[in-house]
């Protein structure tokens, strides 16, 4: 049913210029079966950026984070703030 919709949204709105359907089409392309909602992130994003911080890989061990922080740009925009927190907080004496 929803390959069916999905089907349908795309022969219909595929060669749109309105981006914010170009992004809703890009969204249910890469719909997975198991996905994780940005509250579920927000209590996750700290442990995935002192991952990445130590140098380990954060996609191998939570591809699921990952996938929503690929996904919504809110969310990125938090790690990639926290991220930079952690790297000036480092950094300090």
């Amino acid at each position: 049913m929803m390959k069916n919709i999905f089907n349908w949204l795309k022969r219909r709105f595929n060669g749109s210029s309105d981006p914010g359907m170009k992004n809703v089409l890009e969204m249910i392309t890469h719909t997975q079966d198991r996905e994780l909602l940005c509250d579920e992130v927000h209590a996750l994003i700290d442990q995935f950026a002192e991952m990445k911080m130590r140098g380990e890989d954060p996609t191998q061990l939570m591809p699921l984070v990952q996938q929503h922080l690929d996904m919504c740009p809110d969310c990125r925009e938090e790690y990639e703030a926290l991220l930079e927190a952690l790297h000036i907080d480092r950094q300090l004496p």
